[in-house]
């Protein structure tokens, strides 16, 4: 790679990597949910531009979780807020990350 390709190369790297706090997405799911699979595909490309980290719950393992989200999922959750999640845009999840404090 000549040596201005690499520089631009690091320089795009650099604008496209998340500056800021690193705020923990909770996204509570369940095995099989497609609406579920889709939520942790728009949260990752969410998380191109936005520092967060995204733990994925399966609601199976814990009777009380299931009791709390099975007709809900996918739930996403940061800083004690929630919102159910299926059918929600990209748009809409980035700023309900965003808003986040």
């Amino acid at each position: 790679m000549r040596r201005g390709n690499l520089r631009r190369a690091l320089s795009l790297a650099f604008r496209r990597t998340p500056h800021g706090p690193l705020r923990t997405v909770l996204l509570y799911e369940t095995q099989g949910c497609g609406l579920c699979a889709e939520t942790f595909r728009q949260l990752s490309r969410v998380s191109l531009d936005t520092a967060i980290e995204i733990i994925r719950v399966d609601i199976a393992t814990d009777p009380g979780l299931f009791q709390r989200y099975a007709l809900r999922v996918p739930v996403i959750a940061t800083s004690g807020r929630e919102l159910d999640a299926a059918g929600v845009s990209e748009s809409a999840l980035r700023a309900f990350v965003a808003a986040s404090p």
